[in-house]
């Protein structure tokens, strides 16, 4: 019986190994703001590439934006938590405004509307960045 259980237990996590990777799109913020859109409220899982227009402090994290604007639809809105700010700076130096405005980034998350302002009455698109490894690149 316990030859069975270990038999079976090998067969499952090399099954698992085995499965393929979901190949994910990558997306600009128009494509990733009309995916979300017709998705809502569920988020959207891919790769984003936008060159970065916009950034800001926030309370521990930082903000980056597809726009100048960041109240403009057309954003796409990246909120860097607390979090992910240590693995951030390491990388790219205590000033992140420099280091990603007029830069492209790419990077992996999942995007969805989210409700903004003091009322919470308005709503952006955003991808919620908890880790540095989420930001794949910098060019």
């Amino acid at each position: 019986m316990r030859q069975s259980l270990i038999f079976a237990g090998f067969l499952l996590a090399s099954s698992a190994a085995a499965a393929p990777r979901q190949q994910l799109d990558t997306l600009s913020p128009a494509q990733a703001i009309s995916r979300t859109a017709s998705s809502s409220p569920k988020p959207v899982r891919a790769l984003f590439q936008f060159k970065v227009q916009n950034a800001a402090k926030s309370r521990g994290g930082f903000y980056l934006d597809s726009e100048k604007d960041f109240h403009s639809a057309a954003n796409l809105g990246i909120a860097i938590k607390p979090a992910a700010m240590p693995g951030l700076t390491a990388k790219y130096g205590a000033d992140l405004k420099s280091a990603f405005v007029g830069k492209t980034i790419k990077l992996i998350g999942q995007v969805r509307r989210v409700p903004v302002g003091k009322s919470g009455s308005a709503a952006a698109t955003q991808v919620e960045v908890t880790h540095a490894g989420q930001i794949l690149s910098v060019s």
